[in-house]
């Protein structure tokens, strides 16, 4: 389902009453509804000996297993047989069990929890946005306020593996971007799987969240020509000349509000990996119900233009 359900509760007076309030919503029971594994089965063809007569035999595939959404019965994907389930309820109650053991109830102010699927629900993502640790990002000619987000993701195709993203979001345009992704190497779904393993290192990601606000600030700051930027669209690693002329289009889109900058060539780079839009349509998306999915997907391919070569010259030629 590609419907994302966005929470700010009117009457929490804690943390703890807020993701209590939440995760009671019919949207959030949806979301956090448990997978069941299931053996699989497979018809092997026989024919008897002495005679023409054939018949089928089923067989478990020990090798795999199918998993199975118990809130609409359905599959969601064939994963190996050493795969470890975690549920989505046990891993969002350490997350947040985490957060409010890490940071003091006033940061929880405003806080914005956003649940996301793809794949029926095979692919899940529960999105933190917190203002309360929100900075300006200013250019010449504009001004907007970007908050600390934590995001967790789950996959029970094997699509992905477990763990967390963090980023910011601009309150102006609501484009998101990754600054830490947390999801990959001893967080496979193996027999070995230890939740403990996500538990991030907040102090460490509040740390990193306000040197990237100094990052960013750098970038709006650093004017370039418009011919600069384009020249740098046109080198970013696998982008197709479609895509770099609409990337072109989106980056004067961003020069008409934030001024000709760094910060509005990644403004465009992340308008891409936020949004399914008219200017960058996920393919399929109407019917494949892959919009959670290709959106992070997008994320970790703008965080690698933002980190190449050709974006970061532009701030060494300042």
């Amino acid at each position: 389902m590609n419907d994302v359900l966005n929470f700010r509760s009117p009457t929490a007076q804690t943390a703890q009453d807020l993701f209590n309030e939440h995760n009671q919503t019919e949207q959030a029971q949806r979301f956090l509804a448990p997978v069941e594994e299931q053996e699989l089965w497979y018809e092997r063809g026989i024919i008897g000996a002495m005679t023409d007569i054939r018949w089928f035999e089923e067989t478990a595939l020990n090798s795999h297993k199918v998993l199975v959404d118990t809130w609409t019965g359905v599959s969601t994907g064939v994963v190996g047989d050493k795969y470890k389930v975690t549920q989505m309820r046990d891993f969002t109650e350490a997350t947040e069990a985490m957060l409010i053991n890490a940071l003091p109830n006033d940061k929880f102010k405003d806080m914005e929890i956003s649940d996301s699927m793809s794949h029926g629900s095979a692919v899940r993502s529960r999105k933190y946005t917190f203002p309360a640790f929100s900075k300006p990002i200013e250019t010449r000619k504009h001004q907007t306020e970007v908050a600390l987000t934590v995001a967790l993701v789950q996959s029970y195709d094997g699509s992905t593996s477990n763990g967390f993203v963090t980023g910011l979001l601009d309150f102006f345009c609501t484009n998101g971007m990754i600054s830490g992704d947390y999801t990959k190497g001893n967080k496979r779904h193996t027999s070995g799987f230890n939740l403990s393993n996500f538990i991030l290192d907040m102090d460490k990601v509040v740390r990193d969240f306000y040197k990237d606000i100094q990052r960013y600030q750098v970038m709006a700051s650093t004017d370039i020509m418009v011919t600069q930027a384009e020249a740098t669209i046109e080198a970013l690693p696998g982008m197709s000349e479609r895509m770099q002329e609409r990337m072109k289009d989106q980056y004067l889109t961003e020069v008409s509000t934030r001024g000709s900058n760094v910060w509005a060539l990644a403004s465009a780079l992340t308008y891409y990996s936020s949004h399914n839009s008219e200017e960058f349509p996920i393919k399929g998306s109407a019917s494949n119900d892959n919009v959670t999915k290709s959106l992070l997907d997008r994320s970790r391919r703008v965080s690698s233009w933002i980190n190449s070569a050709p974006f970061q010259n532009l701030l060494l030629a300042a």
